[in-house]
């Protein structure tokens, strides 16, 4: 109160990476949040957990524990990123089956100025740029989970010195870049899209192909910015070593990936009413 800075505040973690891997789903819980704190332009300051898991009396959640803090404790080092509080419920279980192991991670982070969030919207005729290397990452993705109900192959790994490289290299663009958004669950995809659905307006995709639009390879961020912005940022990023390159253009009235279109209207409106129609399903069944 009484200045111009603002906190940001994020909550993280992604249950079956921790399940297929919990040192690297442990490291990734963190760096998300860290990665979240980032994008809206903050300097990530601290970090508390919530670690949720089933009985551990039995090794194999034993195990998970201790892998998954494991993770988070070198995740909060390399990205010099404390735990400052937490708690633990465990036990969490139905009829013995344990729930997914959850540690979640919630963060803080500080924007010196108010006026640095970044908060905009994309524009027609703005490109989107990721920074960060793609591999396409596909074990445990969001594609295969939600898409083909397979939960298969390991979880992404997490680079943390690319974390914190590509991180503090965004936190310098800053002034470059009109919006952010981290890029996990659903990849280069899912992020694009609800980059430009927010903003009402089409995007079309120059990347194709499966690993490249829905991997969930870490350390890695969509911008969006005006072509002459982009530019400054793909020169700065050679100039530091960092992977920057053009993935999509904004605009038009449409979604558009390796060369099929659909209303982004349409799209939207799917997008929207999912949740509602799913939980209408289910009560359904119930009944």
């Amino acid at each position: 109160h009484g200045t111009d800075r603002a906190l940001a505040f994020t909550c993280d973690v992604t249950p079956r990476y921790v399940q297929a891997n919990p040192f690297e789903g442990g490291k990734q819980a963190v760096a998300e949040a860290w990665r979240n704190l980032i994008a809206v332009g903050a300097t990530p300051l601290a970090a508390t957990d919530n670690l949720n898991f089933g009985n551990p009396e039995k090794p194999a959640i034993m195990g998970q524990l201790v892998g998954a803090v494991q993770g988070i404790g070198a995740a909060c080092r390399a990205l010099d990123f404390p735990i400052v509080s937490g708690n633990v419920s465990l036990y969490n279980e139905t009829d013995g089956v344990p729930i997914l192991p959850t540690p979640t991670m919630g963060g803080v982070g500080l924007l010196a100025r108010a006026e640095d969030l970044i908060a905009g919207r994309p524009v027609a005729g703005m490109v989107g740029l990721v920074i960060g290397a793609t591999h396409g990452h596909l074990g445990q993705s969001a594609l295969l989970a939600e898409a083909a109900g397979i939960e298969a192959g390991d979880a992404p790994p997490v680079n943390l010195d690319d974390e914190r490289r590509n991180g503090l290299f965004l936190l310098s663009q800053r002034a470059h870049v009109r919006a952010c958004t981290d890029l996990s669950d659903g990849g280069l995809a899912l992020a694009g899209f609800e980059m430009a659905e927010g903003a009402g307006i089409g995007v079309t995709f120059a990347a194709s192909g499966l690993p490249a639009l829905f991997g969930e390879d870490q350390a890695r961020y969509l911008v969006a910015a005006t072509p002459e912005d982009a530019a400054a940022i793909i020169a700065a990023g050679a100039a530091a070593g960092v992977p920057v390159e053009q993935a999509l253009v904004f605009g038009g009235p449409d979604v558009v990936i390796g060369g099929t279109a659909r209303s982004m209207a349409d799209l939207s409106v799917l997008y929207r009413t999912a949740f509602a129609r799913v939980l209408d399903a289910r009560a359904g069944e119930e009944r």
